[in-house]
């Protein structure tokens, strides 16, 4: 039996359009051009602060701190605008139910992401959840590493689902099989160029696929 571990943001969570909208404010803040869903999704990279660059940000008045304050502020209070992805919930359960294990690894700061997770009364589901000590998205990959050292269990038992090249590193880094559906935050033709399966939805994926059947 697999242990699937999931990303939440962008992978479970819908939460693409609102970090769009986000942006766009912050950049017209600056008197900077607004970005499309396409561009947001073709810049998007981690480390964020490589991203703020490519749209336009400049550091010496704007520090990488500061913007990543001015993001989170409006995220926090608008975040539960936000659904999950069609089906995420439905199959989370039915993987409960088969007695597959499940884990959330994931860049969101750890006590925001147990608010949202509880928020969709998901926490039951989740045999670990794993999010970052502060709102800078970084450390997911040593995150990575440190639980499968930790836990016990073989790569070929882990199945990471994530939605961006970042995912894929993680995975890569753990050592373990990755799937990436594009349905969040970086366009397929990215996410294809990782060389791994790459779904539209996580309906696509298959229910028999992800229990390793």
């Amino acid at each position: 039996m697999r242990h699937i571990i999931w990303d939440w943001n962008g992978t479970l969570w819908d939460d693409t359009g609102l970090c769009l909208e986000i942006n766009n404010h912050m950049l017209a803040r600056r008197s900077l051009p607004p970005i499309t869903i396409e561009m947001y999704r073709d810049t998007l990279c981690f480390p964020v602060d490589q991203y703020y660059c490519r749209l336009g940000f400049d550091y010496d008045v704007d520090p990488y701190g500061s913007l990543a304050h001015e993001f989170i502020e409006e995220y926090t209070r608008r975040r539960f605008e936000c659904p999950l992805h069609k089906g995420a919930k439905e199959l989370i359960q039915r993987l409960h139910d088969q007695g597959c294990r499940q884990t959330v690894l994931s860049a969101y700061q750890h006590e925001t992401l147990l608010q949202a997770i509880d928020y969709f009364q998901l926490r039951r589901f989740f045999r670990d959840i794993i999010g970052l000590n502060d709102i800078y998205a970084a450390g997911k990959v040593e995150n990575g590493i440190k639980y499968i050292a930790s836990s016990g269990m073989k790569s070929s038992e882990l199945f990471f689902i994530g939605d961006t090249i970042h995912d894929f590193e993680v995975a890569e880094a753990m050592g373990v099989e990755c799937v990436l559906i594009a349905h969040g935050h970086n366009s397929r033709a990215r996410l294809e160029s990782c060389g791994v399966p790459v779904f539209d939805s996580l309906n696509a994926v298959g229910f028999r696929a992800l229990l390793g059947v």
